[in-house]
């Protein structure tokens, strides 16, 4: 095979891997629901006095298992999307928002925390709520 021939195949290749790197997480992003991006977009989770930042993991759809939530059937399939929210790179709470309900409005807000026993405060639009492990939250979308 010629030299240059291999040299530009490389170079195909490395620029393909540095475009899949950076690009291809914020493209993922844009598969979620613009229904849950909206609710990440406007949550707001702090620890003491430090902001935490969302990046998008993934999404699909599973079956729900809470009984409590009151426009979600236990066993029915809902869609979910799952998110994590950092300080400074390191994952403190992941966030699972599941909807729509039954009702079509109504929306689950799963939120877990990384490290027991420190204190999170998350607010979304008038809803808000501090807590220290997990959480749920249900926010009705007009």
């Amino acid at each position: 095979m010629n030299l240059k021939v291999a040299v530009l195949l490389l170079l195909i290749l490395l620029l393909g891997l540095i475009v899949g790197v950076f690009i291809g997480p914020m493209a993922q992003s844009f598969l979620a629901p613009a229904s849950h991006r909206a609710i990440v977009d406007k949550m707001t989770i702090t620890t003491g006095t430090s902001k935490l930042t969302s990046a998008y993991l993934s999404s699909g759809t599973s079956t729900w298992t809470l009984s409590l939530a009151e426009n979600f059937l236990h066993g029915g399939t809902y869609q979910y999307t799952l998110w994590v929210y950092s300080y400074q790179g390191d994952p403190e709470v992941t966030v699972c928002v599941w909807g729509p309900g039954e009702d079509g409005k109504t929306y689950e807000v799963e939120l877990t925390a990384f490290w027991s026993g420190r204190s999170y405060e998350v607010k979304c639009g008038t809803i808000q709520k501090t807590f220290t492990d997990n959480t749920v939250l249900e926010i009705i979308v007009a």
